[in-house]
């Protein structure tokens, strides 16, 4: 996108009128396709600047977090699934602000996948047969503080509920990016 060159108002006003325009200077500004779209990176940006932060807070808490969670195949995808949606929203974010029309494809592409990716591991694990270490389980029906089918089904619920709320935010967010164009 070429950058805006500032033209005094008069200056302007003069080029219309030789050029048989009735338009003032700031209706003709306003008819600009690059005015409204700029305007729209702009506000893109700032989605994207609150996007990267947020990511690159639950990444880096994530690669703290790694040695305490245990360092398992499913936690190490995890953290490197959020370090590269983290670095391509650090793209976005400088596509928007420089103006790149690459800008809203990048995000909608990035942000479909981590949509899609957090919609898949909560139904994996909202499909997958559920269990507490036997000591915890035992614990849990020795107190009777709660049926196992019924922490089965809250953990369920949980994890439907997370999927539908981060993954839609997500997608949302994408199609903001996407809606750039």
């Amino acid at each position: 996108m070429p950058p805006l060159i500032p033209i005094p108002r008069e200056a302007l006003a003069e080029l219309l009128r030789a050029a048989g325009s009735p338009l003032t200077p700031e209706e003709y500004l306003a008819s600009l396709p690059q005015v409204g779209l700029s305007k729209k990176y702009r506000g893109r940006a700032v989605a994207a600047a609150i996007s990267k932060y947020c990511l690159a807070l639950v990444a880096g808490v994530g690669v703290v977090t790694l040695p305490f969670l245990g360092i398992t195949v499913e936690n190490v995808i995890i953290v490197i699934g959020l370090i590269t949606v983290t670095y391509f929203e650090y793209r976005v974010h400088r596509y928007f602000l420089d103006g790149d029309p690459r800008a809203p494809g990048l995000g909608f592409r990035n942000q479909s996948w981590f949509a899609a990716a957090i919609i898949l591991y909560c139904f994996y694990h909202a499909l997958a047969p559920f269990s507490l270490p036997p000591d915890a389980m035992a614990m849990v029906e020795e107190n009777n503080v709660i049926d196992p089918k019924t922490l089965h089904a809250v953990v369920q619920m949980f994890y439907f509920v997370i999927a539908v709320i981060a993954g839609g935010s997500q997608f949302s967010l994408a199609w903001y990016y996407r809606s750039a164009r």
